[in-house]
This record gives C-alpha cells, structure tokens and sequence, in this order.
C-alpha cells in the first residue's frame, strides 16, 4: 500500500512539473504551426495571462503567412498577415477574454478604415500597454486597452448601421 501511494505522489508531481512548462510548450508549438501554414482551428489554444509574455516574444515577428484562420462570420480576408500581427491578435483575444477578439486579423486608422495598419506600427502600443501592464489581473488587461488613444482599432464586424 504504501508504493502505491509513493507512485501516486510521485505521478502527482511529474503532472505537475509538465503543467508549468506547458505554457512556453503551448506557446512555441502554436507560433510553429502558424509560421508554417499549418494552424487551421479557427479556436485560439487555451491561452490565459500567463502566456502573453511568451507570445509578446514572438510579437515582432514579419515572416508573413498567407494561411491563417479567421471566424466563420467573417467574410473578410484582406491577404498574407504577419506572424508579429496573429500573436498581437492572440494576445487581443486573452486579454478580452474572448475567443476571437475580431473578425480578422487586421488593424485599421479609425480616420480612413481602407488603411491596414502594419504592424511596425501596432507593434509599439502593445509593447508599452505590456510594459506598463505585466503582473496584472486578467480583470485589469480586460480594461487597459493598448490601443486607447491611437486611432488604431482591430477589424470588427459591424452590421453597416
């Protein structure tokens, strides 16, 4: 009785060592498969607050993909988007606790909504919104918008009211 114990402990802990070094795994695993074309779930992994550093990381990355899944209301598909711009997208989508927090990956100039912002450009709010954000609540990230003040809004369906 008492090895079955010592295994069950000893199983408890090799779970839980794997669980904390799932988030960099679920990370990493995720930015391969959109770099290689080959994501194709239109539900985002199971990312929470943990992993916004991890993905902020890969946040800078220009290798542009012409494959990446958009949600299934979304008529929109505006090209090849830069990996940098799928995990700020990812990172929209933890933060609003949401499962996809827009029907694309684009952003756009609130003053002339036929300008696609790249991502050179979206890229600094996020930097400092983290900067200044890391460590907090996921109710926090909810209510800092990186974008508040920019111009810069993410592509959201509207009913063209």
């Amino acid at each position: 009785m008492k090895y079955i114990y010592i295994v069950l402990l000893l199983l408890t802990a090799s779970s839980c060592k794997k669980s904390n070094t799932a988030g960099p795994e679920l990370v990493e695993r995720f930015v391969k498969e959109v770099k290689a074309e080959r994501y194709e779930e239109i539900m985002l992994p199971e990312f929470d607050a943990s992993h916004i550093d991890e993905l902020m990381r890969h946040a800078s990355d220009n290798q542009m993909v012409a494959i990446y899944p958009h949600p299934s209301y979304s008529s929109y598909y505006g090209g090849p988007v830069a990996v940098g711009l799928v995990m700020l997208y990812t990172i929209e989508a933890v933060r609003l606790q949401v499962e996809w927090p827009s029907s694309t990956v684009r952003v756009f100039d609130q003053q002339d909504l036929s300008r696609e912002v790249p991502l050179s450009e979206v890229l600094p709010y996020y930097k400092k919104w983290w900067t200044e954000n890391k460590g907090k609540s996921a109710a926090e990230l909810m209510e800092a918008d990186p974008l508040d003040g920019s111009g810069l809004t993410w592509h959201i369906y509207t009913t063209g009211e």
